[in-house]
């Protein structure tokens, strides 16, 4: 099978002279649920920025469904983005509008200038921003404002503003770090039947070991900028663990 996405010896240095990337190779495959693991500061938001584009690799190569990314810009860089979908951590919608206008701007890649900012949407797109809604579960709250529900139920509106560009690969940066345990498996869950039931490719950062051996098809770890470790959730020993997390960890199990 062809990877969706390939990776080979990706390396970043930031302007300040920091580097948080070493040569790092992956590859990610059609209907992958593959999961990124590793300590804070060990590289896994950026790695998952590099695939984005949002930051552009020092050195080494990004090829995205057969198209070199690693240094594209202008209307190229807006295509790749389109095709890939976003979910941060801290959600990153706009709190005072609308659910539904929240996930309606996730169509704003493929829009015109002009249509973009004057909220012109279609029939179409706001029935597809509907089912965008029923998928997570929050069509109901379509008209709330963004910041009158709870941090689950926004990380919820966040996967459907994703779903809306149709993406070919979702990206999940820490998506349940700010999250309660039970709310925690909610969003998986999602994440999980996007990925299960709708074919959607999914690449996840998470810090929980529980969770990566519930939901993940196979996992990559990063220490210090550095791939250490790649293979099946099942692999991952207690000495794997500790070389990952160092001598000290202690595996917190989210229930």
């Amino acid at each position: 099978m062809t990877p969706l996405v390939t990776a080979r010896d990706v390396s970043l240095v930031y302007p300040n002279g920091y580097q948080a990337l070493y040569d790092v190779s992956f590859d990610v495959h059609p209907g992958e649920f593959l999961v990124v693991i590793g300590l804070s500061g060990s590289g896994k938001s950026t790695l998952m920025r590099t695939v984005n584009r949002l930051l552009e690799p020092t050195s080494g190569t990004i090829t995205v469904d057969g198209v070199d990314v690693t240094h594209v810009a202008g209307e190229p860089l807006r295509q790749h983005r389109r095709n890939i979908g976003m979910i941060f951590q801290q959600f990153n919608l706009i709190k005072r509008h609308s659910v539904i206008n929240n996930v309606l701007y996730g169509a704003l890649g493929s829009m015109s200038t002009w249509q973009a900012l004057s909220g012109n949407y279609s029939s179409d797109q706001r029935e597809t921003a509907m089912r965008c809604l029923e998928i997570v579960g929050i069509a109901d709250r379509a008209h709330h404002r963004a910041d009158a529900l709870s941090g689950g139920q926004q990380q919820r509106v966040a996967i459907a503003r994703a779903l809306m560009q149709q993406p070919k690969l979702l990206l999940a940066d820490e998506p349940v770090a700010s999250l309660d345990p039970a709310t925690s498996h909610s969003v998986m869950r999602y994440l999980e039947v996007l990925n299960k039931e709708y074919g959607t490719t999914v690449v996840c950062n998470l810090h929980f070991l529980s969770l990566v051996r519930q939901y993940a098809s196979r996992v990559i770890a990063l220490k210090g900028g550095r791939k250490v470790f790649e293979g099946m959730p099942t692999d991952i020993t207690e000495d794997w663990f500790k070389a990952i997390y160092g001598e000290d960890a202690v595996e917190v199990e989210i229930e």
